[in-house]
């Protein structure tokens, strides 16, 4: 049995199938609801897919979205088909090679408490700081934001900033947040 489908299999707290890719997913209306808006409106609104017994969900990947749904859980999948175990376990769950992927269908599916797991993800990992700029400015991460502008402690860590690849595609206001930052670091506040 793969990790989703023990994880969404039916119980007696599953009300709701959802279907990605030909897969059946088992889950509980009432804690999609708390924590998504759009399942809640999916649920609770007049739309035809309230009296459906089976929901399609479409252009989404089944492993992307079992792991987003699987962050709001007791229990949350990770990639070795081994249970969460330990907070440290959460971390295998999430890659810098699915992220992104997952912060879009977090907004498409408009769920902010994945999104925060999400966040704090990308605070703990490597990747370069501008990229993370970029990630929380596109996604309205503002934690994320703050600290990796606060990271450029020095004059010289403002050097050859405009030759950085993330940097053209940074908009005109986060520049001036990391101007303001500059500033700042050559005044010592």
């Amino acid at each position: 049995m793969n990790n989703y489908e023990e994880i969404f299999a039916k119980s007696n707290k599953t009300d709701a199938i959802l279907v990605v890719q030909g897969v059946k997913l088992h889950v509980n209306k009432a804690l999609l609801s708390y924590h998504s808006a759009h399942f809640n409106t999916l649920f609770n609104s007049d739309f035809k897919e309230k009296k459906m017994r089976e929901i399609p969900i479409k252009d989404v990947d089944l492993h992307e979205f079992t792991t987003l749904l699987s962050l709001v859980q007791k229990n949350p999948m990770v990639p070795t088909g081994s249970f969460f175990r330990e907070i440290s376990d959460l971390m295998n769950l999430i890659s810098e090679n699915n992220v992104e992927n997952l912060l879009k269908l977090a907004d498409r599916f408009l769920i902010p408490s994945v999104k925060r797991h999400l966040e704090l993800f990308l605070i703990s990992t490597k990747k370069d700081r501008l990229e993370k700029i970029l990630i929380a400015e596109k996604y309205q991460l503002e934690d994320l934001m703050e600290r990796e502008i606060e990271k450029y402690q020095r004059p010289k860590d403002f050097k050859n900033i405009e030759d950085s690849r993330n940097f053209s595609q940074i908009s005109n206001a986060t520049k001036i947040k990391l101007l303001y930052r500059l500033s700042a670091v050559k005044h010592n506040r």
